[in-house]
Order: structure tokens, then sequence, then C-alpha cells
């Protein structure tokens, strides 16, 4: 929401200082504050600087038009006018939203923002954001001793206890298949998430001075966010499924701003983990896992409108699913995974021969 507050000087003390003015959430807010002569002051208000820099995303020549437009409309006789709307109408590229969502992966770190989570992940440790608020860290991770390691070397596996998966999925085998076309169903590399949450039990088999054996259990739940590259989305048919082009009300083909599958599994695992004591690496671990489906749905959001469109269906998608997994533990830096399913995504003859691949970092 773009606020935008004017004050009008039609009689001496309209708004002669700061004073007058009563911020949102108090004075130590950041804010712009252009003065027009001695009575008309444009004020633009911001929680911190970050949010202050967005305002070069916006066309104000527009936004100012219309502000006139309405100063005209207006008819009350007042020294103080207050203006509240929506803002994204005089975005200069109202195609890219002003603050998107986004993984980044790189010398700096990981930094992932998704809606109001930002998780950062760099040299200084863990830090994880609701909007401005910091409600994870390293530190809090190491006081509620959740795994982030620190290293003190203890009898029970590293990856025992609640964890936190987050990553990007893709086509780990996309084979050709008769009916369809690769380029209807690419993936957005970054758009197509992968999360989960779960909980591992752990048992020690071998205990030496340097280096321990354990067998670890684990249940989680995962989903699968497979955003589509272009304007198609998935439709179920009696004979299979068709990646085909997103319409409006009247048959007309329509841009799409967002398209995606979303298949969410309840899933149990076994993997034998070899942790060690002093070594850079702090753990490897690899074993399997099966899975089963307990949903599956679309959203698709066009261009123009923030209203999303469901469409809940199987999309004959196996109800099973199966493979292999391996991760390694870093010693003061999250854990890195990667999953393999075995099992084809779709039934046989009912989609693209595709199976997934999951990668990413256990946060905690």
């Amino acid at each position: 929401m773009l606020v935008l507050l004017v004050a009008i000087g039609a009689r001496a003390g309209s708004l002669k200082s700061n004073d007058q003015f009563e911020w949102p959430g108090g004075r130590d807010k950041d804010s712009i504050i252009v003065t027009f002569g001695d009575k008309t002051r444009l004020i633009i208000y911001g929680e911190n600087r970050q949010e202050l820099e967005k305002i070069m995303k916006y066309d104000l020549n527009a936004l100012l038009k219309d502000l006139k437009v309405r100063l005209d409309s207006t008819q009350a006789d007042t020294t103080f006018l207050r203006e509240e709307f929506n803002g994204n109408k005089y975005l200069k590229n109202p195609d890219q939203p002003a603050d998107k969502d986004y993984v980044r992966i790189g010398l700096r770190g990981i930094h992932i923002k998704d809606g109001d989570t930002k998780v950062s992940i760099d040299g200084s440790g863990v830090e994880v954001k609701e909007g401005d608020a910091v409600v994870g860290s390293d530190s809090t991770y190491r006081r509620i001793g959740k795994r982030f390691h620190g290293k003190s070397w203890g009898g029970s596996s590293p990856r025992k206890g609640f964890n936190v998966a987050l990553g990007l999925n893709t086509y780990g085998t996309n084979e050709a298949t008769n009916g369809f076309n690769k380029s209807d169903y690419d993936l957005k590399p970054f758009g197509s998430r992968f999360v989960s949450l779960g909980y591992v039990a752990s048992a020690n088999v071998i205990k030496g001075k340097d280096a321990r054996l354990h067998l670890d259990f684990g249940i989680d739940f995962s989903w699968y966010n497979m955003m589509y590259d272009g304007d198609n989305t998935i439709a179920k048919t009696d004979d299979g499924v068709e990646f085909r082009q997103v319409v409006d009300d009247q048959g007309k083909p329509v841009e799409v701003r967002k398209s995606k599958l979303v298949v969410p599994y309840v899933n149990l695992s076994i993997m034998p983990t070899l942790s060690f004591s002093h070594s850079f690496i702090s753990y490897i671990s690899a074993g399997a896992y099966g899975g089963y489906r307990i949903g599956s749905y679309t959203k698709v959001r066009k261009v123009g409108t923030k209203d999303v469109d469901h469409d809940r269906r199987n999309f004959y998608i196996e109800d099973l699913r199966y493979g292999l997994a391996a991760e390694i533990g870093i010693r003061n830096f999250p854990d890195f995974f990667v999953n393999y399913d075995l099992n084809y995504l779709f039934e046989a003859n009912r989609g693209p021969s595709v199976r997934m691949l999951s990668f990413g970092v256990r946060l905690f």
C-alpha cells in the first residue's frame, strides 16, 4: 500500500512543523519530505531506508496527476487531505512486483525470500525474518538444541531432532514421450521450490573415537512446487494430462504471472549416517525414502489480477513416491541434501516420463 500525505495550506497554521504530524508507529521512522513554499509539503513515509528505496520503482508523475484530479474533485473545506490507495498501478514495470520472491546463491551466501519470510545464510550464520522482525538466528538454533552444529560431539546423530529443509526441484529425468513437447512443461529454475518439515530419530550402531555410525529413521511432510515456465498450465482429461495455454472466460489466451503444480507428500526414510568428531565435514548420510501423495492442485495467477485460480485433482500423479537421498554436513554451515525419485511422477501413458530431483539446504 502506497501512502501519500499532502498538506494543503489554505489557512495559516495548516501544517507548520513536523511536530503537528502524527507519524504511523512513532517518530523513529524514515521519511522524505519535500517542501513547496511555506505551507505545502509532500511527505513519503517508509518503515525503513530499504522501503524508501522502492519508491524508484514507481512513476510519481502519474501519481501526482491522479492526485490533482482528486483535489479538483473534492468539495471539502479542509486544510489537511489524507489519501491512501494501492500504488501498484503506478509501477513503471507492472509485470514485475515491487518486492518479488527470490533465491540467490553466490559468494555472499544463500538468500531466500518467500512472501514475508526471508532467510539469509552467510559467513555470519543463519538469520530468519518475518517482515522486519528477526524470528530465528544461528544463536537461536544453538540455544534451543537444533542442529546447526557448534560442534560439540555428542553421542547421537547430528541429524537427530526436528528438521526444516528448503531447496529447489527440477526434472532429474525427462524422457521423450509420445504426445508431449518438453517445452510445454519446462520448469522455472528458481520458482520451483521444495519444502520439507520433519523429525529424525537415531540409533547408535558403532561408536569410535573419531567417528560413529548411526541409523537414522525419519518422518516428514514435503511439497513439490513445480512452477511452469510460460503461460501453460496442466489439465486433466479422460486419457491423461495436457499442458495447455491459460485462457480467460471467453476462451482467449492470456498472459500469466504464476502457474504451478503443487504436490504434497508424507514420507518415511532410513539413512545410515557416519559422523566425525574433528573433521571439517561433520557427517555424511545416504539412504532411501518412500512417500504417499496426500493431494495435488494447480495455482494460476493471471497478469493484471491478484485472483488465484485453483484446480484440485490428482492429475494422474503416482500415489507412491520412493527414491534415494544423500546429505553432507559442514561445520558451522547449513547441511546440504539431494533427493532423487526412482519412480515416474505421472502414471504410465498418462503424462510425460519425468522423475523429480530436489536439492538444497537443511536449515536446522
